[in-house]
Parts: structure tokens; sequence; C-alpha cells
């Protein structure tokens, strides 16, 4: 055994550490029948609340009206008062939020869904989490409105690979203020020097679109909407911090 350790090899688990494993799979294997059963449903045709991807169209259609000299907002934003949930899809993102969306008007829109999803999962997989983190990321994943946010495509799937990625190296997690009211999941990694640095970059990109800032404030003043509306974001945005916080307990020797 003291040879192996020497050579760097890890020992092996204790019969507790691999029961250990096994219960934390099997709850979180149970955790994640709950969307599983609803996207067999969905697969054997069952009615969806809105088309798959209609979050991505609405802001790539919104990124190509920019790009053709239209504006970023719908009209009837920045004219009156109006509901979010009227179904008049409203463009809430501020511009900044171009730079990510310009790029999938001529990229296959595949990619949309399968960068953010390998970033995440590949952070999780760097991060090697303790057990016990694993049935609360499992149920970040069965929230029943993470399933609706991934198939429409809504952007949130960014703010969380930005947000996972940022748990393992700091500076990307600046990149969730592309959605404000996320703000405080930003604060990964804020007392790295690359944050920072991540930040100053951040904010002198944000300034580059100048007076549509304006138009996204009035945007926001005409709905009625509020920070309570990202509060169903919440959970999925907690995973990498599950993931995080797994990492950080596994190194200290606890779970």
């Amino acid at each position: 055994m003291t040879a192996r350790l020497a050579r760097g090899a890890a020992p092996r688990p204790s019969d507790e550490g691999r029961a250990r494993r096994w219960l934390a799979l099997i709850v979180s294997a149970l955790i994640l029948t709950f969307p599983l059963r609803d996207l067999l449903a969905i697969a054997q045709g069952a009615p969806m609340d809105a088309p798959f991807g209609c979050d991505f169209v609405l802001y790539r259609d919104a990124a190509v009206r920019w790009l053709s000299g239209g504006g970023f907002y719908q009209g009837w934003q920045l004219t009156g008062h109006y509901a979010i949930w009227d179904g008049g899809s409203p463009i809430l993102y501020p511009p900044v939020a171009l730079v990510l969306l310009v790029p999938f008007t001529v990229m296959p829109a595949i990619l949309w869904w399968a960068v953010p999803l390998t970033l995440i999962a590949g952070a999780v997989w760097r991060l090697r989490p303790a057990p016990w983190s694993w049935p609360l990321m499992a149920a970040c994943l069965a929230w029943p409105p993470t399933l609706v946010m991934v198939a429409h495509g809504n952007p949130v799937m960014w703010e969380v690979a930005f947000l996972a990625v940022g748990c393992v190296t700091s500076a990307p997690a600046v990149l969730v203020l592309i959605k404000p009211t996320l703000a405080p999941f930003a604060l990964v990694g804020v007392r790295s020097r690359r944050w920072w640095i991540a930040l100053g970059g951040f904010v002198a990109l944000s300034a580059a679109f100048g007076p549509m800032w304006l138009d996204w404030l009035q945007a926001l003043l005409n709905s009625n909407g509020s920070i309570v509306y990202s509060v169903q974001e919440w959970p999925i945005l907690a995973l990498p911090l599950v993931a995080l916080a797994g990492n950080r307990l596994r190194l200290a020797g606890v779970g």
C-alpha cells in the first residue's frame, strides 16, 4: 500500500465509500425518473406548451432583425405597458447578449444546445464532486422548469455553462451578467484577479452598445416583470454551485 501511495496511486475505496457511491447513484437515478418520464411522454407525442426551440428562434430572429438595421427590442416594448406572459415574445436580455446571439445567425442551431450542455457536463466531471452532492444535482435537473428551458432553448443554458466553467477557472462566471437578474451567481471567483480582469472586459464590451441600454431599460420599465421572474431559474443555476461545494468538501475529506 505504501509503495502504491508513493507512486501517486489512489487507495482503493473502502466498502463504506463504495456503499455511499451506490446509494448516491440510486437516489440520483430515482430523482431523474421524473424528467425522464416527461421526455418519454414527449417522444410518444404528448403536446408541449410551446414548440421545441421556440426561445432560440425568438432570440436568433431578434439578432437577425438587429443585423438588418431593425431594433433588437420589439417596437411595442418601447411604446407602452405590456405583460411578459401575454405571448407577445418580448426580448428581456440586455444588448450585450447580442455577442452571444449574433454568431448563431449563421452557426448550426444544434450547437446552441450542444456547446453549453457539454461545458456543464465537462465542468462537473472536472470538479468530481463528492457522492452526497449527486442527488442534489439530480434534483436541480429534475426541477420542472429545467426541462422546459432546455427544450425551448432558453439562453439560461448558457448562463449555467458560464457559471459551471467559472466554478473551475473563475473568470467565465462574469458572463452570467449577460442576464443581470442572475448577477449574484456571477460572484463565483470574485476573489480571483482573473475574475476582475474579465469583469473589466465585460464592462468595456457592454459599453460598446451605448444607447441600446436605454432601450433595454425602457423595455423593462414598460413590462410587468420583476426579479421574481428569474426565481424559477435559480435551481438549475445552483447545479454547478453544488458541484463546487461537493468538490471542496471532498478535498477536505468530507463525503
